[in-house]
């Protein structure tokens, strides 16, 4: 699988049995087991295009309402983008998680990473550490990646060949169950708070009330008002529309609907993609909505 990648896509490289992309090189990811998770933190995490800015912003959000500062990994440069702490920025090793090892307030920090690269704060959380798990089903996941990886420019293959390298987990991250499932271990731990892209968006004032309540924050209801009508689609889109990267102008936000796959798949997409669902988590209690 390896020598596949490299040779049709030279900007990832396998790690451990994972595909990765080169922004999170293995110097990074040799790194995350020992990177110190202080007692305050609080941690986002999901596969990518699973919502993990939407959600990220509704936290930053609730944490400034309820008075909690915060020092997270959103580039100021670039509103409404936020840097994974796995990652390097640019031809530098300049990374994340060693700029945040010095910053001395409370830390939001995001990450794509597999339960089982993440530091070990995270993936067996102790003390106050907080992590939300972020999921998104699995077509919808697959239809936003492609959209988000063409427009950055580095997707070269047409939609079919997509969607089966994202289907066997030949894509950035590799396998989407492996992620999930390996996180959703974790869904009996009072340190965990999971909720679905769909659940979000079709009550999004009830998600940002469980993570006001995850987060031990009071907000009064104009509050929560106020943190839902900030996090419209609408309004962030608006916001990631004036950054001056590409990858949040036009990238980033785009439909944030639910069921937006059906534009998208065959009917033999669709099959294959429903047997690999039924395949793995089956008798899981993890289950997503596609419409």
């Amino acid at each position: 699988m390896a020598g596949k990648n490299e040779g049709k896509k030279p900007w990832l490289f396998e790690y451990k049995g994972t595909i990765f992309p080169g922004c999170a090189p293995k110097e990074n990811l040799d790194a995350m087991p020992d990177f110190h998770v202080r007692d305050d933190d609080v941690v986002v995490v999901g596969f990518p295009k699973a919502g993990n800015h939407w959600c990220a912003e509704i936290v930053n959000n609730v944490m400034q309402a309820a008075g909690k500062t915060s020092e997270t990994t959103m580039d100021r440069e670039a509103p409404g983008r936020i840097l994974e702490f796995d990652d390097k920025v640019g031809d530098e090793m300049w990374t994340i998680h060693r700029f945040l090892e010095d910053k001395p307030l409370l830390r939001l920090i995001c990450t794509h990473l597999h339960r089982e690269f993440a530091p070990r704060g995270i993936a067996c959380p102790t003390g106050n550490t907080k992590i939300i798990s972020v999921m998104r089903n699995p077509k919808d996941t697959a239809v936003s990646y492609y959209h988000f990886a063409t427009r950055l420019g580095y997707n070269e293959n047409d939609w079919e060949t997509f969607a089966d390298d994202f289907l066997n987990g030949r894509w950035e991250y590799g396998d989407f169950y492996r992620h999930v499932l390996g996180w959703w271990q974790m869904r009996d731990n009072p340190h965990f708070l999971f909720l679905k892209y769909e659940d979000m968006k079709k009550n999004t004032k009830e998600a940002v009330e469980k993570i006001a309540t995850f987060l031990e924050a009071e907000l009064k209801e104009d509050q929560v008002a106020s943190i839902v009508g900030a996090c419209t689609f609408r309004n962030m889109k608006v916001v990631y529309d004036k950054a001056t990267e590409v990858s949040c102008r036009s990238v980033i936000a785009r439909k944030g609907v639910i069921g937006d796959w059906k534009s998208m798949f065959t009917d033999q997409q669709n099959a294959a993609f429903d047997a690999k669902y039924k395949e793995n988590l089956e008798g899981t209690g993890l289950s997503f909505d596609f419409e």
